[in-house]
């Protein structure tokens, strides 16, 4: 395990520098640095619960070859929702449903077993990345292959499911006047929640300011509700959003998204990273899946990028 340090800040350190590293440091060898309350908001975790969270990194827009998108899934393997299990896959290129979601799900039941000895009984998925166009597709399948991977580890296990869909695209901004804005910039105070009015009218829905906006004006994040058999009040599920917001381990303040989604982002980027580092020719093979009958070298780079998302997987990610 590495942590990198920019030299000018090992030169003129000070305690924010000194605290910022050891919360790296201490989450990399495996500790703690936030978890949840008591708070009687938080009555969802007197049961066990798997908080996971989902993201799809594309390439750019500029991108005209068939490079593969990169789909990233992350879970909570404890009851304060605080450490994570990993699972990536390589997909075909520019595609938002994430396809093998069955099989990513099942291996972090596993994994949430195996740390816990406890199947949950209550799945919550935060999922990022996706348009108001796509909600019924990415329902219809990520919904599906969830269920399905609960069924194919034991017949009869059918726990309580969650779907939310985490927006930052878009053009709605929260106001308040000039005596009740906080911070240099006067923004609305972190926390802020507006579930009325310019929501939707007939489905769940909410906007939420989780963090304070240092500089310009603070973009609230949209939470849609799409699915939620477990019929959980909506103050329920802005308490818990908003106290996800608090988990992330690099800062001690709140950032913009739950902790699963930002963590979900991270790993898709960073698997991003990685796997440009194998060929590019090979990548395009298997995103575009072209049937052309492949070169031994080409099998072994393959099979390359294959052992990637396993051992990505087999990583915790904090």
């Amino acid at each position: 395990m590495t942590q990198c340090v920019r030299g000018i800040n090992v030169l003129n350190y000070g305690p924010v520098v000194v605290s910022n590293l050891l919360l790296k440091i201490n989450v990399k060898i495996g500790g703690t640095n936030n978890v949840l309350g008591s708070s009687p908001q938080l009555l969802v975790f007197k049961s066990p619960v798997m908080i996971m969270g989902a993201d799809v990194n594309h390439p750019s827009t500029f991108d005209k070859s068939t490079t593969p998108s990169l789909a990233a899934v992350v879970a909570s393997v404890d009851r304060h929702a605080s450490k994570y299990a990993v699972e990536v896959r390589h997909q075909k290129h520019r595609t938002e449903v994430i396809v093998d979601l069955k099989e990513m799900t099942k291996n972090l039941l596993v994994a949430f077993y195996r740390k816990t000895k406890m199947k949950p009984q209550r799945i919550i998925m935060y999922r990022d990345g996706v348009s108001e166009s796509q909600f019924s597709d990415i329902l219809c399948s990520e919904l599906r292959a969830m269920r399905n991977a609960c069924t194919e580890l034991e017949s009869n296990y059918q726990p309580s499911m969650t779907f939310i869909v985490v927006q930052k695209r878009h053009h709605t901004r929260l106001f308040c006047s000039e005596t009740d804005g906080v911070g240099r910039a006067g923004n609305v105070p972190p926390g802020t929640t507006v579930d009325n009015t310019i929501t939707h009218p007939t489905q769940k829905d909410f906007y939420l300011c989780s963090h304070l906006g240092i500089t310009g004006t603070s973009r609230p994040t949209h939470y849609h509700v799409l699915w939620d058999d477990s019929d959980l009040p909506m103050e329920m599920l802005q308490n818990l959003t908003y106290s996800l917001c608090h988990l992330y381990s690099r800062c001690t303040q709140a950032v913009s998204i739950p902790t699963p989604a930002y963590y979900a982002h991270l790993v898709a980027f960073r698997a991003k990273v990685h796997i440009q580092h194998l060929c590019s020719t090979e990548t395009s093979s298997l995103a575009s899946g072209e049937n052309e009958s492949p070169s031994d070298e080409m099998i072994t780079r393959a099979a390359r990028i294959d052992r990637f998302s396993e051992i990505a997987s087999m990583l915790y990610f904090v």
